[in-house]
């Protein structure tokens, strides 16, 4: 068939003549345990799912994949990582017939002569956005492909995310930022060559997961507990592959499994997401909601999970305190009243068994539960001296039986009910009503994308990589080597889904000392005009002071609470 279809079959007939001249050199790629200088260990769990690992020195490419093509004819031959023959070349089985990829010349779309587009063709992150959609008028031949299908996903994400990080690379490094005082007297002494000052903008805070991007969320948030206060709820939900909507979207796609579609899980993820989300704010599942951030994450387990922080009002905060079993419960149903609910805790809430007869068990390190278990038995709900609750857990006759262990209230994850019965997924609900909790949530929440430290054993080659690289001031080779993605983070990532979401307005605001602000200028800019033009235009702080000389009635509010009356116009900067 692929003789008949297929273009491109005989190249790799190519490929299997010269593999079997000169054979095929095994080699065993092992993930290893590593610890970065920032102390967070390279964890490794146990799943199943196809990964990929950014590799290599971005100072030595082209910001360009090196692929290449051994003809019989003209030799070794590159081909870029944009050639409308790659994917095709790459899975020949998912593109049987050979056809085009993506190229740079897609148009955009049928627009009117008088409308406002922008662009006049896709990017490459749109392109497969509309791949990765189910539709009867097309064939599903990738979405066959198993483990494949979610290598071509992984694919082409990192493929996305490198072409962004090279874009980054070569153009905000004819950027500068230094302070105003530098600036001017760096002029003053005769120096007016403005590539000698300011270090380059490596990885900005856009950058979605970049330092930056997560050191600045962090700072909303505490934002939020400084106006609000404290954090009410935490909650965890993690996907569940088994979920209604995927099985029945399954049946749209005969012999497909759930575990090798990253891209319905990630969909079906998020719409759940959106929906506990709005019984939390619109609904006040918890109380009236002031305020709610969570952080998606997927750390090498194959699926999506969120962390998420709740802010209730007062009146709703002391009725939960006072009211803490009503939420939250680590026992298990009984079986005769609640059949349901015994069945969703049975089903997703276990944590175990593990122990002595266990040491096997994933959550194990150095013979001991890393959680903690079992748990101690507790007559009544208690806060611990560090804000950490110690839930209601008695000793009962309801059990639940897991392989051929009998396992009893000491093994449960703290759970709200009806949510856990309304989303039949692992839903963790956590109260935290103590201000020393926020350091161990926000590190919880905010800790970054995933590394790994890999090693190449076989052949010639051998390498160990990870986080230990000495990247200097490099941000993006730093975010770059030892970057782990999976397939369900590359399919969420395709279809642009918020990884962070904070439901208040943080405005932030910036504060230097006299003469310190931070000016920013092309490399290639005269310093006189970076001068003169700086010399006018007010910071946030500087416009702060202007409002208080020209309106008397600002000059009652601290420099936090101007954002709650008055609006900072880029433009005019007052």
């Amino acid at each position: 068939m692929l003789d008949e279809t297929n273009e491109l079959v005989k190249e790799f007939r190519s490929a299997r003549d010269h593999f079997e001249n000169e054979g095929v050199e095994d080699l065993e790629i092992v993930l290893k345990v590593s610890r970065a200088d920032s102390g967070r260990e390279n964890h490794i769990g146990t799943s199943d799912e196809v990964a990929g690992i950014m590799l290599g020195d971005l100072d030595e490419t082209d910001g360009s994949r090196d692929i290449i093509i051994d003809s019989k004819i003209d030799g070794l031959e590159r081909i870029s990582d944009i050639h409308p023959k790659l994917m095709a070349l790459q899975y020949p089985l998912l593109f049987p017939h050979g056809g085009d990829g993506f190229h740079k010349n897609i148009p955009f779309g049928r627009a009117k002569k008088d409308s406002n587009k922008i662009r006049e063709v896709i990017s490459m992150k749109e392109y497969y956005s509309h791949k990765f959609q189910v539709r009867t008028n097309e064939g599903i031949t990738p979405r066959l492909g198993g483990r494949i299908y979610q290598q071509y996903i992984v694919d082409a994400f990192s493929t996305i995310e490198q072409a962004r990080l090279w874009w980054f690379r070569t153009n905000q490094t004819t950027l500068r930022s230094d302070l105003y005082m530098n600036i001017r007297d760096s002029l003053q002494t005769g120096d007016s060559d403005s590539n000698n000052l300011g270090k380059s903008f490596i990885l900005p805070a856009r950058f979605v997961g970049s330092r930056r991007y997560m050191q600045q969320n962090f700072q909303d948030a505490l934002a939020v507990c400084r106006y609000i206060g404290h954090p009410d709820i935490f909650l965890t939900m993690t996907t569940n592959p088994l979920w209604d909507e995927i099985i029945q979207m399954m049946k749209h796609i005969p012999q497909c499994s759930p575990q090798n579609s990253p891209d319905m899980i990630a969909r079906v993820f998020n719409l759940k997401l959106d929906q506990i989300v709005d019984d939390i704010k619109k609904k006040n599942y918890f109380g009236v909601c002031l305020a709610v951030m969570y952080v998606v994450k997927f750390q090498k387990r194959g699926l999506p999970h969120v962390h998420m922080l709740i802010w209730l009002d007062s009146a709703s905060k002391r009725h939960l305190q006072a009211n803490v079993d009503k939420y939250v419960s680590v026992e298990i149903p009984d079986l005769k009243e609640d059949l349901v609910g015994y069945a969703a805790v049975k089903a997703h809430m276990i944590n175990g068994p593990c122990g002595s007869d266990t040491y096997n068990s994933k959550c194990m390190k150095q013979n001991k539960c890393i959680r903690h278990f079992p748990k101690k038995y507790s007559p009544s709900t208690t806060f611990d001296q560090f804000g950490f609750p110690i839930y209601r857990r008695r000793k009962m006759n309801n059990t639940v039986t897991k392989g051929k262990a009998i396992l009893d209230n000491q093994w449960f994850v703290p759970y709200n009910r009806d949510l856990l019965v309304k989303y039949q997924c692992h839903i963790n609900v956590e109260i935290c009503c103590h201000a020393r909790s926020l350091k161990y949530l926000f590190k919880y929440c905010l800790k970054g994308h995933d590394r790994a430290t890999v090693e190449i054993r076989g052949g010639k080659r051998r390498s160990d990589n990870g986080e230990n690289i000495d990247a200097g001031e490099d941000e993006i080779q730093s975010f770059f080597y030892g970057r782990y993605i999976c397939a369900a983070e590359a399919a969420y990532r395709i279809f642009g889904f918020n990884i962070h979401y904070i439901f208040v307005p943080v405005l932030r605001l910036s504060f230097h000392l006299p003469g310190n602000k931070y000016c920013t200028f092309r490399s290639n800019e005269p310093l006189q005009k970076v001068v003169a033009r700086e010399k006018h235009k007010p910071s946030q702080l500087q416009a702060f002071f202007l409002l208080n000389v020209n309106n008397s009635n600002a000059r009652k509010y601290l420099y936090d609470e101007i954002p709650q009356y008055y609006v900072w116009n880029e433009s005019d900067r007052i």
